[in-house]
């Protein structure tokens, strides 16, 4: 922490002799043709403890006539001489400073106790760009020097104390100097967050952050009518309001972002023709409302350049519409305040979204073509659309800053990269996506094995997967392809999640509710399939269709159904851990055990819910939410 800390300050400080630099005047050069130069050396923390790390930091005066961003206008030959105390040198050179300040800096940890001698030269060089300013042409500037020296004692340094984490209730905004303090701040974007490697629509697993650990109501906030209607002048007695089921939810695509629940609220009978609020999640209170938004996902993108650092303020909410066949419109708003911000056009409909690191969201394409066996595989990446940014590079104070507010942004052009390929994807159907580890490599398929439940019987025989590399200068190298016979008896297999701890992917299936585990470094069978006693009831583990679902998180299988049981597997060999069924509801309901389903995995829990696909009125009685141990399978708490 103390080493980005000081790097930060060393950034700033180079980011302020950059801004002199844009601001120098073309001045004629002058008669002699000759301009003495300064040397200056910096090394902090001085004194330092033996064993930490300190920054070496080294230029010359003033940067070059008319060095920018956009060329190659720099000082050539920096050489740093470090002498130990017992006379050992260690020589660190730079042939080409490319900071257009001049600026060069190195960490450096001391190993000796005592007094270090540090030396910088610069030999001089002359000035070749005439073509970009003629008035310095052959202009020399002589050599220079700067010495300084280190002082290393026994004593190491202290920086300032981190906050300790706080011991009570908290709220958002966490002061900025508080950096351990982000362990307990996460966010629930929705959309591919999480990572695109889970089934369908269950990308449950938080990976970040605290969850609860024990069911206590903090607030509640009426969005219709709901309970027993009572009164005699309706359909069935004791009848409760109807709740939405499977097809009309409510609560659709909620987002979490900066401590704020963002979600659409129904209206009757429909499921999203309320308006857009946003609510403080700690509270309950309404912060704000529009009546004519619906984002479905969100995304928080940190930014750093050398004017800027830090993630852009306050997040996007986004709003997807279709554009023209193949092209869609996303439409950011604010979630601080719900108000329109920019759009982006001519954004791909195809593709495979992740969110990178720093937060961007992307899209993986694959094309292929099954006569000549070439592709290309493109990372579609919509801040790199040249619009986004305030301008072009050196242009002054504007340069590098990220200014999409307000616009239009044509995404048409807006890719990372673009790598054409060849090499066999041939299955008996089009390769497509499955998954992707961003930056690292994709799972594919050739066949009609979906990454779900099924509807139709059978599987594809054999049925074709695939991985390919997304790594840098790897892009688009197939890394193996393989085809599996189908399960006898035109059983049914799907792909199960895949799990990124120990680089595993999974297939089940229906009929038998069995699970195999593959590898994804080379596609073969490491396990399965799995033997595990199974309630009937179990066959409908997802809610809809045949067929088990789960989620992996911390290189575990979790997986949970309509039989009641969670089950919890060893993502490496297929080795039942541990089975929670407390879900006994005696005679209030026809299952025996209650439908389970997990909700979210986070912070080491399992949060799980009793339900069924479109719950009877009036209720079954006995329903509860679970918090259950993602290690042990313990039950932490019952409501």
């Amino acid at each position: 922490m103390l080493k980005t800390k000081l790097v930060t300050l060393i950034f700033a400080t180079i980011l302020i002799v950059s801004t002199a630099a844009s601001i120098i005047p073309a001045t004629t050069a002058q008669s002699s043709g000759e301009f003495a130069t300064y040397a200056y050396i910096s090394v902090a923390p001085n004194p330092i403890g033996l064993g930490q790390t300190t920054y070496i930091s080294v230029w010359v005066d003033v940067p070059l006539p008319s060095a920018t961003e956009a060329n190659d206008v720099r000082r050539h030959n920096y050489k740093l001489t470090i002498t130990a105390p017992d006379g050992t040198t260690e020589v660190k050179t730079w042939n080409i400073i490319w900071d257009t300040t001049g600026v060069e800096f190195t960490s450096f940890t001391p190993t000796q106790l005592g007094t270090y001698d540090l030396k910088f030269e610069y030999p001089g060089q002359t000035y070749t760009w005439g073509s970009i300013n003629a008035a310095w042409n052959n202009t020399k500037f002589l050599a220079s020097s700067a010495s300084t020296t280190l002082t290393v004692q026994e004593e190491p340094i202290s920086g300032t104390p981190v906050t300790p984490l706080p011991t009570e209730y908290w709220s958002r905004p966490i002061f900025g100097q508080n950096h351990a303090w982000a362990q307990l701040g996460s966010h629930w974007l929705w959309g591919a967050q999480f990572g695109t490697f889970q089934m369908a629509s269950y990308n449950l697993w938080q990976q970040s952050g605290i969850g609860p650990g024990s069911s206590h109501i903090m607030w509640t906030y009426p969005i219709e009518s709901g309970g027993v209607v009572g009164g005699n002048n309706v359909g069935v007695d004791e009848s409760t309001y109807y709740s939405g089921g499977s097809y009309e939810g409510r609560f659709a695509n909620a987002i979490i972002i900066d401590g704020k629940l963002c979600f659409k609220l129904p209206l009757s009978n429909s499921q999203n023709g309320g308006d857009y609020i946003a609510m403080d999640l700690r509270t309950g209170e309404e912060l704000w409302r529009n009546a004519n938004i619906n984002p479905t996902f969100g995304e928080l993108y940190s930014y750093e350049s050398i004017n800027q650092h830090g993630v852009i303020p306050s997040g996007y909410l986004w709003q997807t519409v279709t554009q023209s066949a193949g092209l869609q419109t996303w439409i950011a708003y604010d979630q601080f305040s719900g108000k329109w911000l920019f759009n982006l056009t001519d954004v791909p409909s195809a593709g495979t979204i992740a969110y990178t690191e720093k937060g961007e969201i992307v899209k993986y394409i694959l094309n292929y073509n099954t006569n000549t066996k070439t592709g290309w595989i493109a990372l579609w990446n919509w801040t790199t659309a040249p619009a986004a940014a305030a301008s072009a590079p050196g242009t002054g104070s504007g340069a590098f800053q990220f200014r999409p507010v307000g616009k239009n942004i044509n995404c048409s052009t807006a890719y990372s990269w673009n790598k054409t390929f060849s090499g066999d994807l041939i299955g008996n159907q089009a390769p497509s996506i499955v998954y992707v580890l961003p930056g690292d490599i994709i799972l594919g398929r050739s066949s009609a094995i979906t990454a779900g439940v099924f509807r139709d019987r059978g599987t594809p025989d054999p049925y074709t997967v695939w991985a390919m590399s997304v790594k840098g200068g790897q892009e688009g190298q197939i890394l193996w392809k393989k085809s599996y016979s189908a399960p006898s008896g035109n059983a049914s297999r799907t792909l199960g999640p895949l799990d990124p701890v120990n680089r595993i992917w999974t297939m089940t299936d229906a009929e038998s509710m069995q699970w195999l585990g593959y590898s994804l470094e080379n596609g073969n069978l490491l396990w399965g399939p799995t033997n595990i006693e199974k309630r009937s009831m179990q066959f409908f583990a997802s809610g809809y269709g045949a067929g088990q679902r789960a989620v992996t998180a911390y290189g575990n299988l979790y997986e949970a159904g309509f039989g009641g049981e969670l089950f919890a597997y060893e993502a490496t060999t297929g080795k039942l851990l541990w089975k929670y069924n407390n879900t006994n509801a005696g005679t209030d309901n026809s299952w025996g055990l209650t439908p389970i389903f997990i909700a979210a995995i986070a912070d080491g829990k399992v949060y799980a819910f009793n339900n069924e696909h479109s719950p009877n009125a009036p209720l079954y009685k006995g329903e509860c939410v679970y918090i259950i141990n993602a290690t042990d399978g313990t039950e932490i708490s019952k409501m």
